[in-house]
């Protein structure tokens, strides 16, 4: 079997202008789990049995991957993360969408608005064979030839870009919500290569793939989850079967006895609106020394910190406005990593408002948790870089 991805090497498709696209780690990414590391333990076995918040039918076999041990991935474990999320299966001659992994949206999404699906693809398949990944995002999941999939329409993903000194490809796609999105289906499309090889293949050919860093991303920068988010996240990340329940749920009905309590605006993506930044600004970071370990309160070398800068050309006079926001490493439940990043900025607010820096209707706090990394999670001085808090000034404009 040969390292075969995407386009047999006799048609290459993948042109310069795919070059172009790039991915926008610093917008809201609306999916679960994206980058596989949150691992599932299945009901059945009291085991881990692959990864939470994405299912799939029975004829699919997954398995969890470390990245440090992927052949070919030496210099490039930094985009991956921890783990890889593989997945292995025949292929019998079918040529149409094949439904590979799917997941639930713990939001749904605006109509007549626009996203964009992005992540990283590795193929092993027979050199004969040419495969491109597919999508069908929907109000089921997609099984193909079932009543309740005859509705929606797969479509190939053709934007395909090469990650240097790897086997993995990055892929993008776009869309205009309708409305009814539940369900995000992620397949593949495979079919002979007539042109490289005039023998026709015979038997079952054996399909082995390496997914990581899915994301759905808005096109409006302003657009960002719904109020539900985590609410939804754990109704989903609770559902524990990923043997023959779940294949019965999604190939006869097409979804999962996963119910959320409100699908009304708090299942809507919402848009945020920041007001408008004045001509200058810059940021001051707090890192992960000036405060306790897991804790909020300020160590003294902040407050000076603070005293000093907040001086000069940072007085109460000059600031038009501030944001603050608030940071942490991967370690830990979301729930918990969001609310220390809240407790932390609520920390500088309060001593901006006691030393009479800003005026409180001047603030604004965004606490992020661990959802905006600027460094790996995978060694400790990443993670120290990652606990931080920021602090955007906004300056008047001067006359």
């Amino acid at each position: 079997m040969a390292e075969c991805f995407l386009l047999n090497k006799t048609r290459v498709l993948v042109t310069a202008c795919l070059l172009q696209f790039t991915f926008v780690s610093s917008q809201t990414n609306l999916l679960l789990n994206g980058g596989f590391e949150d691992v599932n333990t299945c009901t059945e076995y009291t085991a881990e049995c692959g990864v939470e918040g994405w299912f799939y039918l029975k004829d699919v076999k997954a398995q969890m991957l470390s990245n440090e041990s992927l052949p070919g991935q030496e210099t490039t474990t930094k985009q991956f993360g921890s783990n890889s999320f593989g997945i292995f299966y025949n292929w019998l001659g079918y040529k149409d969408f094949t439904p590979v992994i799917g997941t639930i949206l713990p939001c749904s999404l605006q109509k007549g608005h626009r996203f964009t699906f992005k992540g990283m693809i590795s193929a092993k398949l027979n050199p004969k064979l040419i495969l491109k990944p597919g999508i069908c995002v929907g109000e089921k999941f997609y099984v193909p030839k079932r009543v309740f999939s005859k509705n929606q329409k797969p479509d190939k993903i053709i934007l395909l870009n090469k990650i240097p000194e790897s086997k993995f490809y990055r892929f993008e796609y776009s869309f205009v919500a309708d409305g009814t999105e539940k369900y995000l289906t992620f397949g593949t499309f495979i079919e002979e290569d007539t042109i490289g090889s005039k023998k026709k293949l015979i038997g079952t050919q054996t399909v082995s793939l390496v997914l990581d860093n899915f994301q759905l991303i808005p096109e409006d920068i302003r657009e960002t989850t719904c109020p539900d988010f985590l609410k939804n996240k754990e109704e989903i990340y609770h559902y524990n079967f990923r043997h023959k329940e779940m294949d019965y749920s999604l190939y006869g009905r097409g979804e999962l006895a996963i119910v959320f309590t409100n699908e009304d605006s708090n299942y809507m993506t919402q848009i945020t609106e920041p007001p408008p930044p004045p001509s200058k600004s810059d940021t001051l970071k707090l890192g992960d020394i000036f405060f306790d370990f897991n804790k909020a309160n300020l160590k003294p070398t902040a407050l000076k910190l603070l005293e000093k800068y907040f001086t000069g050309n940072n007085t109460h006079e000059l600031i038009d406005s501030m944001y603050v926001e608030g940071h942490t490493d991967s370690i830990g439940s979301d729930s918990r990593n969001l609310a220390l990043s809240l407790d932390r900025c609520e920390s500088i607010r309060r001593w901006l408002l006691q030393s009479n820096i800003v005026t409180a209707a001047s603030i604004k706090i965004h606490p992020f948790g661990k959802s905006k990394p600027v460094a790996s999670n995978n060694s400790p001085q990443g993670r120290a870089m990652n606990r931080r808090v920021e602090m955007i000034v906004f300056r008047k404009t001067e006359k």
